[in-house]
């Protein structure tokens, strides 16, 4: 054998053994997916089985106490003392007394006591002919809970504002201003208006409507100019949440879009363009920031909103975030989203390579999931020194998948599986950095719910102007940061809106910082 047969006869060997090196990675890894999956799965059955032994207990405990209530009854009835004829059982009840009928649960979830609800308590007598109380002896009582509601009640106040002469002077009383001169509405209809429109998403004239289902007639365009004027009073308001937003030290971003009339139509005709809406969420301090430039996309609108910020920033892989870190961003990280990541991988479905490195991604969801901070004495410490250890070995089996999709031969440039890995090795070199805190996300999904509410607007209406989706923009950030900061939405309109009207228009825009939900007290009245 000479020298080139015998390199030739080596390479064959070495190309064999790689296959067969290959094979093995392969079944260890599914090996690895099945034990996790097992796992999974013994955990699953053991909360289960915890659930089906508090649901026995629950029943054993109900089944107890009707018992001890069924033996107190027939001791008061047997006593001498008593003064009710002890009436006969009916077969029903006889046979009751031998075997407890089925009670209905609820499989065993405990039912919401709604302690944020005004109670009003009620005695109920026994409304039978013939009950005589003074011949009755009490026994006990249990309580029956209901729940009523009552629909939004408008009141018409006049106040009789009462003039007086005093030594030549007039006197007279002072009326409750409103928040807009000249104007007989207060801000409970703004408030309103506001908490319908930009959190539930209704259009105005369904606002008006529902508005005139309950007994006031309002009209849409009454509707418009009260929501459009106390717009303007709120600007300094939604400065400070400008500011304070990037005061943040771990914002999550995306960028959607609304449907916008044009006062002109276009070259083409089109009098309806997308117009771009911006979000910012502070993940520490539960803020919202809408925000609207003409409806642009481009990266000059996110760089002027995001001027000021030093901290980790979270977001797709969208062109208007590439600067980034550099420049007058340096001082910012990015941080990538894996479910964007992820996803692309997903919708292969007929393709098992690109299936197996979905699961990859997948894994980490699951020992992200394992443990809570805060829970059976896991610390924060705990859970960075836990994330650091997972996502290492499950990176290094993602990057060795990639490389291999990467690196095939005579693969079309516009190959889906080769498009999702350049896509994910891209953004590789920051992926880590998620794990480097307790407190990132591996995900931009909270933004995506967020943005769901400017998606049900898309789909209900049309904004009528540029102007138009700057206000909506405006009231959907303080709604919905109210929603997150668990302040209620009307009460917070309600404040706010006779308090901004109340400051001067040079109130400095630091005073207002009290006034964001996060912050928020009402108002001593």
């Amino acid at each position: 054998m000479n020298k080139n047969e015998l390199i030739e006869f080596l390479q064959r060997q070495v190309g064999f053994l790689q296959g067969k090196l290959d094979e093995a990675l392969a079944s260890v890894s599914s090996l690895t997916l099945a034990n996790e999956k097992l796992t999974a799965t013994v955990d699953e059955l053991r909360t289960q089985i915890a659930s089906l032994e508090e649901v026995i207990k629950g029943k054993g405990a109900e089944l107890n106490k009707e018992k001890a209530a069924r033996q107190a009854m027939r001791r008061l009835q047997e006593s001498p003392s008593e003064r009710q004829s002890k009436p006969a059982p009916s077969p029903s009840e006889d046979a009751s007394e031998k075997k407890p009928g089925k009670k209905h649960t609820n499989n065993g979830a405990k039912r919401k006591t709604h302690p944020e609800c005004e109670v009003e308590t009620v005695v109920v007598e026994p409304d039978s002919p013939d009950f005589r109380p003074e011949a009755a002896t009490f026994i006990g009582e249990c309580d029956v809970v209901r729940y009523v509601m009552e629909p939004m009640r408008f009141r018409k106040i006049i106040y009789k504002v009462r003039k007086y002469v005093q030594d030549e002077k007039i006197y007279k009383g002072n009326a409750p201003s409103t928040p807009l001169l000249n104007s007989q509405y207060t801000s409970s209809f703004i408030a309103g208006l506001a908490e319908l429109r930009y959190l539930h998403c209704m259009p105005l004239e369904n606002a008006v409507e529902y508005f005139r289902a309950h007994g006031f007639d309002l009209d849409k365009g009454t509707a418009q100019k009260l929501v459009s004027k106390v717009k303007v009073q709120l600007e300094n308001l939604y400065k400070a949440l400008g500011k304070a937003i990037v005061e943040d030290d771990y914002i999550c971003g995306d960028e959607t879009y609304q449907k916008v009339r044009l006062q002109v139509a276009t070259p083409s005709g089109r009098k309806i363009k997308k117009g771009y809406i911006w979000v910012f969420v502070g993940m520490t301090t539960g803020l919202v920031y809408f925000f609207y430039d003409d409806g642009s996309r481009s990266a000059e609108v996110f760089e002027n909103r995001i001027k000021g910020f030093s901290g980790a920033f979270q977001c797709d892989y969208y062109s208007g975030y590439r600067h980034i870190g550099i420049g007058e961003m340096s001082g910012i990280r990015r941080l990538p989203c894996l479910q964007h990541i992820k996803r692309k991988f997903l919708d292969i479905k007929d393709n098992p390579q690109a299936q197996e490195i979905a699961k990859l991604f997948g894994l980490l969801y699951h020992f992200e999931h394992k443990h809570r901070i805060g829970t059976d004495g896991w610390t924060a410490e705990d859970h960075l020194k836990w994330r650091q250890r997972y996502s290492k070995v499950i990176f290094e089996k993602i990057h060795m998948r990639l490389m291999a999709v990467k690196d095939r031969v005579g693969v079309p440039p516009d190959d889906p599986l080769l498009a999702a890995a350049e896509h994910a090795l891209k953004q590789w070199h920051e992926i880590p950095r998620i794990f480097e805190s307790t407190t990132y996300r591996l995900d931009n999904n909270e933004v995506e719910r967020i943005n769901r509410y400017i998606s049900l607007t898309r789909r209900r209406l049309t904004i009528g102007s540029h102007t138009g989706a700057e206000a909506a923009a405006l009231y959907h950030s303080l709604a919905i940061t109210c929603h997150r900061c668990g302040v209620n939405v009307y009460d917070y309109f309600c404040d706010i809106i006779d308090r901004c009207a109340a400051w001067p228009p040079n109130t400095p825009i630091e005073k207002y910082r009290d006034l964001l939900p996060d912050h928020w007290k009402p108002s001593q009245k």
